[in-house]
């Protein structure tokens, strides 16, 4: 018998389609001509113009709008035509051609289109297909990360004291995220390092072609994970910096790779621990016992777990939102390095599940006992608040919480500040 949640919504319920634009929405300079059938484009643009208040994504997608005579005939020399003329009004650093199912299902000539744009636009152009309803916003996000990075210029002689960052998921020009990578600066520059470029973080393609590849370390986050760079760099394979443990793992782990002495680093730690821990004690002594549920995608559920578990927070809930990426072993492998020592895993942790799955499994866990608190998305807040759990709202979409003042989530400081937001949450139920 079929399963009907297969067809059910859920959390991060967007394709391959969704994360391309969010990378191209990512990187200034690019253009994403969707090659599609008339249709509702509009609303997934809305929707990231409802998440993001400092930076609108409209100039960056434009769509052919290919008709029925089209997809019969040939829908190829549409999109030559159409590209060749916004190329000439937008004038792009690089082209993105994405293709849905609709087109994907008749038209034979997009690649031959595509090799015809390559020889006429004065861009490099990608083709990155997205038909049908598989993938999701990170493997999107992914995949056009794969796609640039050969692109870059890594001819370049590297430099030793240069770190590149790559796999950030950079979802909207607010203040959160320029605090996030501030704090990755400074940690770096306390190391005598210097932060080259961040792929995706906001720069311009031009600008992040000819920076990023002067890194002699790329650190790799969980989303570029497997994503080398050429030319003998070194590279860190590192966690989210997200809380102590994890800031800390974070600068090890570059520290290392870079050559910085371990005493360095070490010492680097004690100090910013020492400011920090003092702040993050008057939450955790407040939060002690409080239980809490997480709907985030593998690697920030772990992060984030691993963070509330260290304040002493019990959770015994995680829905991992990143639908097909969904994995519980990631999950449980980077909780136990980041997590404290014998603290108790998640009794419950849910793979990709659905809206109606994550909730109604979510109200089973605190019909046993109160959770007061969550970690996640609009999609929770919307819901959750009728039950008296209070969201804290992290990643894609947030759309009650706009970052107007710099607050990251990211390093030592993004600990002190998301030990602010579980504190303010945890008192809304008081």
């Amino acid at each position: 018998m079929t399963d009907l949640s297969e067809f059910e919504l859920r959390d991060q319920d967007h394709t391959d389609l969704f994360g391309i634009f969010l990378g191209v929405h990512a990187l200034p300079g690019a253009v994403l001509f969707l090659h599609t059938t008339v249709g509702c484009k509009f609303k997934t643009q809305m929707h990231l113009v409802d998440h993001d208040w400092f930076r609108e994504s409209h100039n960056q997608r434009l769509w052919t709008g290919v008709d029925d005579a089209r997809l019969i005939a040939g829908s190829g020399r549409r999109l030559v035509e159409f590209a060749q003329t916004w190329t000439e009004r937008r004038r792009p650093a690089l082209a993105v051609v994405a293709t849905n199912a609709a087109v994907e299902l008749s038209a034979l000539d997009v690649e031959a289109a595509v090799e015809e744009l390559r020889r006429r636009l004065p861009c490099p152009v990608l083709l990155l297909k997205a038909p049908g309803y598989g993938g999701g916003l990170h493997r999107g996000y992914r995949r056009l990360l794969q796609a640039v990075w050969p692109l870059l210029s890594w001819e370049r002689p590297a430099r030793d004291d240069h770190v590149a960052l790559a796999g950030y998921l950079f979802d909207r020009y607010e203040r959160d995220h320029a605090a996030n990578l501030q704090e990755v600066r400074r940690l770096l520059q306390a190391l005598d390092l210097r932060l080259s470029g961040v792929a995706f973080g906001g720069e311009p393609y031009d600008e992040l072609r000819e920076t990023l590849p002067l890194a002699g370390t790329v650190a790799l986050l969980p989303l570029a994970r497997g994503i080398l760079p050429p030319g003998g760099r070194r590279v860190a394979d590192v966690d989210l910096p997200v809380g102590l443990t994890g800031s800390a793992a974070f600068l090890r782990g570059v520290g290392q790779a870079a050559g910085v002495d371990p005493g360095r680093v070490e010492a680097v730690i004690d100090r910013e621990t020492a400011r920090a821990v003092p702040l993050i004690a008057h939450a955790a002594r407040r939060l002690q016992g409080v239980r809490a549920g997480v709907f985030l995608d593998t690697a920030m559920a772990a992060a984030v777990t691993a963070f509330l578990l260290d304040m002493g927070l019990e959770v015994p809930f995680v829905a991992l939102t990143d639908r097909d990426d969904a994995d519980e072993g990631r999950f449980r492998a980077a909780l136990s390095r980041l997590a404290p020592a014998g603290a108790p895993a998640p009794e419950v942790v849910l793979r990709g599940p659905s809206r109606n799955e994550s909730l109604r499994r979510f109200l089973e866990v605190a019909a046993e006992r109160p959770v007061p608190v969550a970690v996640g998305s609009a999609v929770q807040r919307l819901v959750l608040n009728r039950h008296l759990t209070f969201v804290v709202e992290l990643g894609y979409p947030a759309t009650q919480r706009h970052a107007l003042y710099p607050m990251p989530f990211f390093g030592f400081n993004g600990a002190v500040a998301l030990a602010q937001r579980v504190m303010d949450a945890a008192h809304t139920t008081f």
